[in-house]
């Protein structure tokens, strides 16, 4: 009698191991099925690519990114590329999308890789990502972790939860109220979120808009805009919303047309002045756009960004002392305006002012000792004094905060736009910003870097800087030690990429 206990506790232990057995052993099928699978793929497309090659088919690579890329190195990559007399045709695609965050970038990847069905993918992106960093090592958690996520099952489940999940969010959109967005006050701060309520007003319809417009969903946003507008017709702030939506796209008629209305509905409106100050920016109308960011100052005189755009604006027109005062002016509005802070600092160095600019730039790192921007910035101005020691350490320190310190947003948005490169087989080119170290973008995939080229314009920028002024190859300084090309920057950028490129693929042709 007692041995039959016994025997059920044994049969019932051994179904379990069995069961444990068998899940394994299908977690080892399905991830040598994976493996060879993606393997294939990759083979599939390298051969295609081959092919294509060889009989000097055209090659179609698809440019993303923010304002670095719109309109910038794109053109001159497409004209260096095909003055290579390597027997392909080249097509480049640009898509930078100005003031774009990766969210942005990656949330538009699948419709742009459906529409121009690219061979090839460069990324240059993330300067526009917000929020708090934290130490890399906290994003892999351990080596275990990082060992479990290189497995082919572990990004398989991911995927999959990943996509449940923004169906369920896609879901829970449809039938609740979004996160308030205070538009007409000021456009890119978040407000509290309005929980359990149906879009149902014109407010409800704004608010969801503006978020979808933050989110990259610009379809999305655009729909429940206009669906604002329908709800009351002389609502400004759909009509700022949609006017700041369309210049992101680079609609810039539509945009101007958009914030024009809202202006004639609301006068008071200061932020579709800024929105119609930027469009004839972008146009290259400089009175025009200036006059515009005057009446938004009229209007709210503590709108911080307009006050910033004028500084800008005198900036690049060498009126340096007004736009001393224009910059001065944004910071004490707003502490937070990290561009207003940079561009002081650059303007004391245009003016020769280095000694003033060395202790602007350390005043700022002393409150804030892990702004990576700031020691960059610091690097430029002890080059151009001459201390090269001191230079070496202030970038030593920035390319050490950046190895540490990741915005987590940034990273997932890196990994997520890989995923989907690699399950169509579609080549990667990592872009890193010109004048800074490619071994941060290195960091984040390492593990997983497979099917990646990386671009380093480190080098050859600074390189370049020290037989010519700052100011041939950049327009601004936005990024601390670099900022928007010029057209010899973006020549530059163009013909080391290129130069990357095609090695890679007299690399293959001759294997």
């Amino acid at each position: 009698m007692s041995n039959k206990p016994v025997c059920k506790i044994t049969n019932l232990s051994q179904k379990i191991c069995l069961m444990f057995f068998g899940v394994f052993c299908f977690i080892i099928i399905l991830e040598t099925g994976l493996r060879l699978g993606g393997w294939v793929l990759i083979s599939l497309q390298e051969h295609k690519n081959r092919i294509a090659m060889k009989q000097k088919g055209a090659y179609r690579i698809l440019c993303l990114g923010e304002s670095t890329t719109d309109r910038q190195y794109p053109f001159f990559l497409e004209e260096t590329l095909n003055q290579n007399s390597i027997g392909i045709i080249f097509s480049v695609i640009d898509k930078g999308m100005d003031g774009a965050v990766t969210f942005n970038i990656v949330s538009r990847l699948e419709f742009f890789l459906e529409q121009y069905r690219p061979d090839m993918v460069i990324t240059m992106m993330g300067i526009n990502d917000f929020g708090n960093h934290v130490p890399y090592e906290s994003l892999t958690n351990s080596k275990i972790i990082t060992f479990l996520r290189s497995f082919r099952v572990y990004k398989l489940v991911r995927l999959a939860w990943l996509h449940a999940l923004s169906k369920f969010r896609e879901i829970k959109f449809s039938s609740n109220s979004v996160t308030a967005i205070k538009l007409g006050e000021n456009y890119n701060q978040d407000q509290p979120e309005l929980e359990g309520l149906r879009p149902k007003s014109q407010v409800d319809f704004v608010n969801s808009g503006v978020l979808c417009y933050k989110q990259g969903r610009f379809v999305e946003s655009e729909a429940l805009l206009k669906k604002a507008i329908e709800f009351n017709s002389i609502s400004d702030k759909a009509f700022t919303g949609l006017g700041w939506l369309y210049r992101t796209q680079g609609r810039i008629a539509e945009s101007e047309i958009y914030f024009k209305e809202a202006i004639l509905i609301n006068p008071d409106n200061d932020w579709a002045y800024v929105g119609l100050g930027w469009v004839y920016r972008d146009r290259e109308k400089v009175a025009e756009a200036e006059d515009y960011f005057r009446k938004a100052i009229a209007i709210n005189p503590k709108n911080d960004g307009a006050y910033f755009e004028l500084g800008l604006s005198y900036h690049n027109q060498g009126k340096f002392f007004e736009a001393e005062d224009y910059f001065k002016k944004a910071i004490s509005l707003n502490p937070g305006n990290i561009w207003a802070y940079i561009e002081l600092g650059w303007l004391y160095r245009d003016q020769g002012r280095l000694e003033e600019a060395e202790e602007y730039f350390q005043k700022q790192i002393s409150k804030n000792p892990k702004d990576d921007i700031m020691f960059s910035a610091l690097e430029m101005v002890y080059t151009e004094m001459g201390n090269l020691s001191l230079a070496e350490e202030c970038r030593q320190k920035a390319n050490e905060l950046r190895l540490s310190y990741y915005s987590p947003v940034t990273v997932s948005n890196y990994h997520k736009l890989k995923e989907i490169l690699d399950k169509r087989g579609i080549k990667y080119v990592c872009m890193q910003y010109p004048m800074r170290s490619i071994e941060p973008l290195k960091k984040i995939f390492k593990n997983n870097d497979s099917n990646i080229i990386f671009v380093d314009n480190e080098k050859i920028f600074k390189d370049a800087l020290k037989e010519g002024k700052y100011r041939d190859y950049f327009t601004d300084s936005f990024g601390g030690d670099f900022g928007h090309c010029t057209d010899k920057g973006n020549r530059l950028l163009a013909e080391n990429i290129a130069r990357v490129i095609i090695k890679d693929f007299i690399n293959k042709i001759e294997n």
